[in-house]
């Protein structure tokens, strides 16, 4: 191994490192962001209502989370009201935070969930849809010219979707020449029904044994 790169890997554990430590871990890959496809085209209202979660890159705010969904909705025609819920996996109880995207481009939405978030840089962006039964979400932050952290959604309309449309979604990630390797197929059996608009779940389900920290997050450091 060379010098140079025995430094990119030294870099990359240390960022897995300060990453996990700051609660905001993603997978970290080398180089700047890659250029990705985004939607020419994209219909905001199409795509409002509730999306379930497929499968993702391991995303340290989910750790441990099952049954997770977002559900969009228009506050202006620039602005949508985003809803991000989940049960967790070991108490049975439900979260959900709020937050707001202002649509920046078609498809590239910049999404904040704090005071003082910025909502001028997109960091949520469509890779392709059919509004109907998938989306495929991604976000990239280039750290260093060294590294970058990414993130990738696969969302559906139904909680198990059909073997169709997770080929579709996929293909997107091939076109873009995005790795499926790292992807985490999320949880969505034995979960409550939305009550009403989608912005609450109700009832209780049963816990299941989550592998996220022991299994999960160590074969995917392994393959970076």
């Amino acid at each position: 191994m060379n010098h140079h790169h025995r430094s990119s890997l030294w870099l990359l554990i240390l960022l897995v490192v300060n990453g996990v430590w700051l609660g905001s871990a993603q997978i970290p890959f080398p180089g700047k962001c890659p250029d990705v496809k985004v939607v020419d085209t994209f219909d905001v209202e199409a795509y409002m209502g509730v999306w379930y979660e497929y499968s993702k890159y391991p995303f340290a705010f989910e750790i441990g989370k099952k049954c997770i969904y977002a559900n969009y909705g228009i506050i202006d025609n620039s602005t949508v009201s985003v809803l991000n819920a989940a049960i967790n996996q070991f108490t049975g109880n439900p979260s959900n935070v709020t937050g707001k995207a202002k649509l920046i481009a078609p498809g590239q939405l910049a999404v904040a969930f704090y005071p003082g978030q910025s909502l001028t840089k997109a960091n949520y962006l469509v890779l392709g849809t059919d509004y109907e039964s998938y989306a495929v979400v991604y976000s990239c932050t280039s750290l260093t010219p060294l590294a970058n952290f990414k993130i990738v959604w696969i969302l559906t309309r139904e909680r198990e979707p059909s073997t169709e449309t997770i080929d579709a979604a996929k293909k997107i990630l091939d076109d873009n020449d995005i790795s499926q390797a790292f992807l985490i197929d999320t949880t969505q059996k034995n979960c409550p029904k939305l009550e009403g608009n989608g912005t609450e779940l109700a009832g209780s389900d049963e816990l299941d044994v989550d592998h996220f920290v022991t299994t999960v997050v160590p074969n995917a450091m392994g393959k970076a």
